[in-house]
């Protein structure tokens, strides 16, 4: 069994080291490219997976910060950001009250905009009638915002609220994923915190430079009061958010510590969690993971102790669950089960019993589950390279849906300066391929974005024309040899507008016939299916990143506001002006399809086009069931009008869509 547990840490760190560098990669997109403070957050972004991981991301609201003493703000620069002050008193510990101050000030934060500003997000509360946050104002608020920041595109119907945070739900054929965002404020390390900072530590863990560089980081303030308060005070509070110092903590890990988390998490989620729903959640293993590092010699964590190392981490769990108390880590006074203690006492004594019948079963347990894990982990191409390529699509998504307006040079800016990010990231550790790639894509699109202004200036003699649609065809060419079908459509797509009918059905027919069932389609954060290893070839040695992306990866087709006016004219139609579109490849290739027949005046090919989109729709009906995106209905029924020439005259798809509209409302 020793060298499974070494296979399986080995295996761990591998994965471990990916989903980090995806995170270190969509934090510099956010932030550097995108400058917007939007932080990829929660399990998965530590770099731990299990079943049912979250995906998190959490946006610090902009010109606010929250310091421990008013007394402070003296010695800062208050120019440019509106600084409150977090008011622990009469709290539980772990959470604040966030209080404005008195007097005239100017508001530099993002709710400058709202109402009164900040101020309109404040309720009064004590003797002397002070004002503080309201953390249900604030989420009212990000309920708003975030719909500027997310794409649309797979945006199914259910957005509920779970916590503090805001959950929206993303639809790709048959695979759901589920993302949860929050508004919170930076803040410095707190004061109730301050032990943290000090505490003596036997086996120096974590290092004195961690510590300085969470202390650094500060802490986040989360909109949501402690369970056991009411009323106003519920109204009021704040939970202090470590989340970025747990990261970085995780980051420390060696991967006997990561496979111990890891493995742990999924134990609970397979024999716990569905006997016990929301009772003990996998942030206390982490939490007791920490403090058994804290208070373990370093040494203990061998990958051949591995199964040890589990038997020690599932003691203490009984023994938190038994005291009814999770201490947490930075703030060892606030008990993290004590409302859970108070609610539910009796089914706690319950767990209690059913863990120490699982310890008695001893460490067989925990070899039967790196068994199964080892066993059904798929070695294929796909699988093996799933972060860098969902690196990529979430990236451009993000990049590509912050691309709004009509106005082509304010585009271009944007795509310059992503461009010229991408450069000076080049050369880095982090996901190098996929840097590359995305730079690749959007310098084609700025190629088309330039070509369309110098065509639009007056006086362009035809030898220049010719010159620049050859630059443009070059580059467009370049991406399009490292892609699947995203990169070649949209040389289909500056072919069409150039009226090269024959060269864009040529393409359009490649990718219909490349587009086979191992082909996966990947949107903003989701893959239409599992790659399973029965279904690919596992060749050595390995194939690249651009070759698997080449071969069965495709991407999203993307439609810029600005450059609405190369694509189809039912593209151009006015329900889609000022929004990025994400369309699925196969399906634009159709559309393409029907625009070139149509304009060659081919109404036979033309309604064999409209059948092919009749059958894709009806084959992602379940999907179009469930979701707000009706873009691929509006676009094939504007095609079905343009053959019919009767726009009242009702069609397959706008009878679909009133439908589907129907059921929404």
């Amino acid at each position: 069994m020793e060298t499974a547990c070494v296979q399986y840490v080995k295996q761990t760190i591998e994965y471990s080291s990916k989903r980090v560098m995806r995170t270190r990669f969509i934090n510099f997109v956010t932030f550097r490219i995108l400058n917007i403070p939007l932080i990829y957050s929660g399990s998965r972004s530590e770099g731990i997976s299990s079943i049912k991981s979250d995906t998190d991301f959490m946006y610090e609201a902009g010109g606010i910060f929250a310091i421990s003493n008013e007394g402070q703000i003296g010695l800062k620069n208050i120019n440019s950001v509106i600084y409150v002050v977090m008011d622990t008193q009469e709290v539980h510990l772990g959470y604040t009250r966030i209080r404005i101050l008195e007097g005239d000030w100017n508001d530099f934060s993002e709710f400058a905009s709202v109402g009164d500003g900040l101020r309109s997000l404040c309720e009064t509360f004590g003797k002397d009638d002070s004002k503080y946050l309201s953390n249900i104002l604030i989420k009212t608020y990000w309920d708003m915002r975030m719909t500027s920041v997310f794409p649309h595109q797979g945006w199914k119907n259910e957005i509920y609220s779970h916590g503090p945070s805001t959950v929206t739900r993303y639809a790709a054929d048959k695979d759901v994923a589920e993302i949860d965002t929050l508004l919170c404020l930076r803040g410095e390390w707190p004061e109730v915190a301050k032990e943290w900072l000090e505490r003596k530590r036997n086996y120096n863990w974590p290092t004195k430079e961690i510590i300085e560089e969470i202390k650094a980081a500060g802490c986040n303030l989360v909109p949501i009061g402690h369970r056991l308060s009411s009323g106003k005070q519920l109204e009021l509070e704040w939970r202090i958010s470590f989340s970025k110092a747990e990261c970085l903590l995780i980051w420390s890990l060696n991967g006997t510590q990561i496979a111990c988390i890891e493995s742990m998490k999924l134990f609970f989620q397979a024999f716990i969690s569905p006997k016990f729903p929301d009772l003990f959640s996998s942030y206390f293993i982490k939490t007791a993971m920490f403090w058994l590092i804290e208070e373990t010699e370093s040494t203990f964590w061998q990958p051949q102790n591995l199964l040890s190392c589990m038997d020690k981490l599932f003691s203490k769990l009984i023994t938190c669950v038994e005291e009814k108390c999770i201490r947490n880590f930075f703030i060892p006074g606030n008990n993290m089960m004590d409302a859970k203690a108070a609610e539910a006492e009796e089914i706690l004594g319950i767990l209690h019993q059913d863990l120490k019948v699982y310890g008695v079963a001893g460490q067989e347990k925990w070899r039967m589950l790196i068994k199964e894990k080892l066993i059904h982990t798929d070695k294929n191409d796909i699988y093996h390279y799933h972060i860098e390529i969902n690196s990529l699509s979430v990236s451009r998504h993000f990049i590509c849906n912050s691309i709004r307006g009509s106005n082509i040079k304010d585009s271009k800016v944007k795509l310059m300066q992503g461009i010229h990010a991408l450069q000076n990231y080049e050369g880095k550790d982090i996901l190098p391929d996929v840097c590359k790639l995305l730079k690749h894509e959007l310098e084609a699109i700025l190629s088309i974005a330039t070509f369309c202004e110098l065509q639009s200036e007056s006086g362009m003699d035809r030898t220049h024309l010719l010159n620049n649609t050859k630059r443009v065809e070059e580059t467009l060419n370049k991406y399009a040899e490292l892609t699947h079908s995203a990169g070649k459509l949209l040389l289909c797509t500056f072919y069409f507008y150039l009226e090269r009918y024959q060269d864009a059905l040529a393409i359009t027919d490649e990718v219909e016939t490349r587009y086979t069932s191992q082909v996966v389609h990947y949107t903003f954060w989701n893959r239409s299916k599992t790659p399973k290893d029965e279904h690919y070839p596992c060749v050595s040695p390995r194939q690249t990143l651009n070759d698997t992306l080449k071969n069965y990866i495709a991407l999203d087709v993307v439609v810029l506001p600005c450059l609405s006016g190369v694509f189809p004219v039912s593209i151009q139609d006015k329900p889609y002006s000022g929004d990025t579109l994400f369309i699925h490849p196969l399906f634009y290739a159709f559309l393409i399809q029907f625009h070139c027949f149509f304009r060659l005046g081919n109404a036979a090919k033309g309604e064999a086009v409209l059948n092919k989109m009749q059958k894709f729709v009806a084959e992602n009906m379940d999907v179009l069931k469930t979701t707000r995106d009706l873009t691929i209905l509006h676009l094939a029924d504007s095609c079905h009008q343009l053959l019919e020439g009767d726009t009242d005259s009702g069609s397959y798809f706008k009878e679909t869509i009133k439908s589907l509209s129907q059921k929404q409302n």
